[in-house]
């Protein structure tokens, strides 16, 4: 089904002129595994925030009427500083506190320039770490927390944060995101990890084969992939081989 939502999403992009590239596990999979990494299941691309932008306004138009996306702009009480582009006559259930109506689907993230100066990037890094913290907590599911967002950090910080609506902290987020300048790096701000490479690295996209697919990614892969994940090429231990998602899936009855 993601392979399915990924070609619709390739053909709308083309079509419409739009740039976009795999990104995290599914651009390393394209590069490694020549498809989707053995134990990942999702699916994830980029675009520079002016074509992420477009297709936000341009997407329901003309996409296939079985798949819709998902967006702050599209969807009241959306959760997430990015979009998904789904198949509705599939549900996928997440760990959110207040479910959100998606069927399966690829992730899209929108990639921001960072500020041209070193303290500006530190202090827009900050702020992004914190609202990042802070519209988990809001969203996400008491007994689904793990990790630093574990049950009894929710518990505590619910009541708080719910004082703000989801709408407030996605824009906030959203915002600060695109407080930028003109610097020299360009990143997924609103992803879980920090990283950031010349926009060169990105550049023109070339076609990469995913399952058998051709779809498109950064014009230098390797310097993509290493400002993400360092030695990408080195397998992890057994004992990492596996999913760090927590959803469900199955076909609307």
């Amino acid at each position: 089904m993601q392979l399915e939502v990924l070609a619709a999403l390739d053909r709308h992009c083309r079509e419409h002129g739009l740039t976009y590239y795999l990104g995290y596990g599914t651009l390393l999979g394209a590069v490694r595994h020549g498809g989707f990494i053995p134990w990942d299941d999702d699916v994830d691309v980029m675009m520079p925030r002016d074509d992420y932008e477009r297709l936000v306004d341009s997407f329901a138009a003309a996409a296939p009427t079985h798949l819709s996306l998902g967006s702050q702009r599209t969807q009241a009480g959306w959760p997430l500083p990015y979009a998904k582009v789904s198949d509705d006559r599939t549900v996928l259930v997440e760990p959110f506190e207040v479910p959100v109506a998606m069927g399966v689907n690829v992730d899209v993230f929108p990639l921001d320039p960072l500020p041209s100066g070193a303290l500006g990037r530190r202090v827009q890094a900050a702020l992004l770490r914190r609202l990042g913290w802070a519209l988990e907590l809001r969203y996400i599911a008491a007994e689904r927390g793990r990790g630093w967002h574990g049950e009894a950090a929710i518990r505590l910080g619910k009541p708080v944060l719910r004082l703000l609506s989801m709408r407030l902290l996605v824009g906030m987020l959203s915002r600060c995101a695109r407080w930028s300048g003109r610097g020299d790096r360009v990143g997924v701000r609103v992803g879980s990890s920090d990283w950031s490479v010349p926009p060169s690295s990105l550049g023109v996209p070339v076609e990469i084969g995913f399952e058998g697919l051709a779809c498109l990614a950064p014009a230098d892969a390797d310097d993509v992939l290493t400002a993400m994940y360092g030695d990408y090429r080195t397998l992890p231990p057994d004992s990492q081989r596996l999913s760090h998602h927590a959803f469900t899936a199955h076909w609307k009855r």
